[in-house]
């Protein structure tokens, strides 16, 4: 959940009634097994995971953005 879908942490705590420090162990754990049972040359899933969080943020901030400037080309049309 944490990984895939990008859940909080805080979320998922809840949700499960485990400590969030133990999900951020769990997560960090699964990620070196996984980066240990690659083959050479594969990408390394610590990377990959802070990647794909970079990129969850830049797509919410575009949104936003995406947002804010409708809602300015519809203000701006209504004035005459």
């Amino acid at each position: 959940m944490i990984i895939i879908d990008g859940t909080p942490v805080s979320e998922v705590s809840k949700l499960l009634g485990v400590p969030s420090g133990m999900l951020y162990s769990w997560k960090r754990q699964y990620l070196s097994e996984l980066g240990s049972g690659a083959p050479s040359g594969a990408p390394d899933p610590n990377a990959m995971a802070d990647e794909i969080a970079r990129l969850r943020k830049e797509l919410a901030q575009t949104k936003v953005m995406n947002e804010i400037l409708k809602k300015t080309v519809g203000y701006f049309s209504k004035v005459e």
